[in-house]
């Protein structure tokens, strides 16, 4: 099982069960109106897209056949911004990367829609997506998934394998060792970018809705290009800090290093 703890525990208390189990989760990490601007903003770009959409891409059974994938989110909700400059999300990143790194990036931002009929995703690691830096390695991916609905065993709430961060790279988990990160809207799944997870099958008519951000070393690349789906004009609009956590800045819109 994953272990559940407030928004108000320690840092270190939650840094310590991510270091045991590999994953956490938050309880009302947002509030119930903080979500609900959220998929608010969110819904009508929602409903312009087709299901197994990636922004442009072609249907993959991996991003889903029911499922609808959203990216430069800054773009499509100012409130993404606050959601990035959580001071708990960003601490906590800093804290699990002391020392490895200078400064933190926002990898890739995605609002994921599983629909009705989704079935189970893939089993993998995020961190698997910069395969240069060998595994076992230490921490350079830390990752939320922020339940802008509720997340339901029924509606495809998060496939998780708790201590599979500390695994060998070619164990593979057995059904009994995987559990699901069932949580109220509002609140978050925290977990390393090694552990085990997919997303679960939705077997519910309603659609299941939760917004991703993922936290990177500033030494790897990120896997979203925030100066395309972003754009200057947004960019310039923004706050230092969230400028910052984007790689961005709308002044010259340079890289900032």
């Amino acid at each position: 099982m994953l272990t559940t703890l407030s928004r108000d525990t320690p840092q270190d208390e939650i840094l310590a069960v991510l270091d045991r189990d590999g994953g956490v989760i938050v309880e009302g990490l947002l509030s119930g109106k903080q979500a609900d601007r959220l998929r608010g903003d969110f819904e009508p770009h929602l409903a312009a897209v087709e299901w197994s959409s990636t922004d442009g891409s072609g249907p993959s059974e991996f991003f889903g056949l029911r499922t609808k994938r959203l990216h430069g989110l800054l773009a499509r909700s100012s409130a993404y911004g606050e959601l990035i400059t959580h001071p708990l999300l960003v601490g906590l990143a800093r804290q699990r990367f002391s020392g490895r790194c200078r400064s933190i990036r926002i990898s890739t931002g995605e609002l994921m829609a599983l629909g009705e009929g989704e079935s189970v995703q893939e089993l993998h690691r995020d961190a698997d997506s910069w395969p240069f830096v060998p595994a076992p390695r230490p921490p350079i991916l830390f990752s939320a998934n922020l339940a802008l609905t509720e997340f339901s065993a029924e509606n495809g709430a998060t496939v998780v394998v708790p201590g599979s961060h500390r695994w060998p790279k070619e164990r593979k988990p057995e059904k009994s060792e995987e559990t699901q990160a069932v949580m109220a809207k509002g609140s978050a799944l925290l977990y390393d970018g090694d552990v085990i997870h997919g997303g679960g099958a939705n077997r519910t008519p309603e659609t299941r809705i939760g917004c991703y951000v993922g936290y990177l070393v500033s030494w790897l690349r990120p896997l979203e290009d925030h100066h395309v789906t972003t754009g200057a004009e947004v960019a310039q609009k923004a706050s230092p800090e969230v400028q910052r956590l984007l790689g961005l800045s709308g002044d010259g819109w340079q890289v900032i290093p």
